[in-house]
């Protein structure tokens, strides 16, 4: 693997475009189909728009903006250079997202009576059209020599990017379901909405240039965050309801007065981040400790580099496992979907970020947060760092039970495990826990 292929950025951007351009498809299939039918789990009709203009000429509109990108898409390459026109792109995208995030500011404080700060759905929609101007200025720009004002984003960026989109994540799953979008549509576009600020990050400020994915192994780790990330949890999800709602039935168990139901949603949230992360603090480090365990939890650790996708590269027993610390037993405790939702969102936003090959200066809260300066001593080759710094959100256990380790002066070496042959596709690596051996004593 050479260096072009881990260290130019312009090799990335081009797939991200693709995927901006269908996400914003689906935002015009979607309001579409809600005209003449009322489908459950997306917004009504009314909520993809506001009254500025009649539907049809926002249809026809928006319709030759996703022609329009389906046209750049195809007509750039990663050595299309354009320096004037990119960097002038990249000033429109910033001036773009900083007025939509007024006005989701506007529109969650209700500060204005204007129809135009309920647009929260087609605020979202537009986050994704800035994302994709930023990423083709990016791209007409790569190879060329940094401007002051880049250089100054980029530390603005390794310092305010996180706390910058956790707070507009949370903010936007509130703004969705308080304009009337359903809970689960609300979540997963807030989380969408994270990961495309991450991957642009890490894409554009990486903190590893060697750590940079190659388009075939997003590829398979996509697979591991469409059926084990999100798969599994849904269906394991679905069972336990199913099982409660037996149970209560049969009169035989009934959970209740163990969870303060009446409390304001931050505080439920941050108590439900607190327990969680108890649990899934033992859970973790028996994961690490147990050698069965161990074999499971190898896929996660078994690449040599960390990026934002590869976040759900999960064996789906070992997700299982986990699923037990973080949300059965909150299930069983009766939360209420409206707490579930945001814990949802920050839970996925925190785990995309902890991932990512992102350039991010944490500084104090490193001490709270479980981010990826500390995230990346847990991914060491070596065991003895490895083992450490279990938190998924939170540090906190960590440093109750002396496990937190972030070398002041020194940076994480070589990731991933012992065993260099680890297989690398989505199927084999189901497999390999049975089969293949993490390191030369693990037989």
């Amino acid at each position: 693997m050479n260096e072009t292929q881990n260290g130019d950025c312009s090799q990335l951007l081009r797939p991200i475009l693709v995927a901006l351009s269908f996400i914003f498809s689906l935002r015009i299939i979607a309001q579409y189909l809600q005209l003449n039918r009322d489908l459950d789990g997306l917004p009504r009709f009314d909520l993809w728009h506001t009254d500025t203009m009649p539907y049809p000429v926002l249809l026809g509109l928006q319709i030759l903006i996703f022609l329009t990108m389906l046209t750049v898409t195809w007509a750039v390459s990663p050595n299309t250079r354009r320096p004037r026109l990119g960097r002038a792109l990249k000033i429109a995208a910033f001036v773009y997202a900083l007025v939509m995030f007024l006005r989701m500011v506007v529109g969650f404080l209700e500060l204005s009576s204007s129809s135009w700060f309920d647009g929260a759905v087609s605020s979202a929609f537009h986050f994704i059209l800035a994302a994709f101007l930023l990423t083709l200025g990016t791209l007409l720009t790569a190879e060329e020599p940094s401007t002051f004002w880049e250089h100054l984003a980029r530390k603005i960026a390794a310092v305010a990017a996180y706390p910058i989109l956790i707070i507009s994540g949370f903010t936007m799953y509130v703004w969705l379901r308080d304009t009337g979008a359903p809970l689960l549509f609300s979540s997963y576009l807030s989380a969408l909405l994270g990961l495309v600020g991450i991957i642009l990050h890490e894409t554009l400020a990486p903190a590893r240039k060697d750590w940079r994915p190659l388009l075939k192994e997003v590829v398979q780790d996509g697979l591991f965050v469409a059926f084990v990330q999100i798969g599994v949890p849904v269906t394991l999800k679905a069972l336990t309801l199913a099982i409660l709602v037996g149970v209560s039935q049969s009169e035989v168990v009934a959970i209740t007065g163990f969870w303060p139901h009446e409390a304001p949603i931050l505080v439920q949230i941050m108590l439900m981040l607190v327990v969680a992360e108890f649990f899934r603090y033992w859970i973790h480090r028996a994961l690490h400790v147990y050698g069965p365990l161990w074999r499971l939890h190898a896929v996660h650790h078994a690449s040599d580099k960390l990026y934002t996708i590869n976040v759900g590269r999960f064996h789906p027993f070992d997700k299982a496992i986990q699923f037990l610390g973080d949300t059965a037993p909150f299930l069983l405790l009766g939360v209420s979907p409206e707490v579930f939702g945001t814990y949802f969102v920050l839970y996925a936003i925190n785990g995309f970020y902890q991932h990512s090959n992102a350039e991010v200066k944490l500084g104090p809260l490193n001490y709270i947060i479980a981010g990826p300066e500390l995230h990346r001593w847990h991914h060491s080759a070596k065991i003895s760092e490895a083992n450490s710094n279990y938190g998924n959100n939170l540090i906190i256990w960590d440093t109750i039970f002396g496990t937190r380790y972030l070398p002041a002066d020194r940076e994480v070496g070589r990731v991933g495990i012992e065993n260099r042959n680890w297989p690398n596709s989505f199927r084999a690596q189901l497999m390999a826990p049975f089969t293949t051996p993490t390191d030369a004593t693990d037989k």
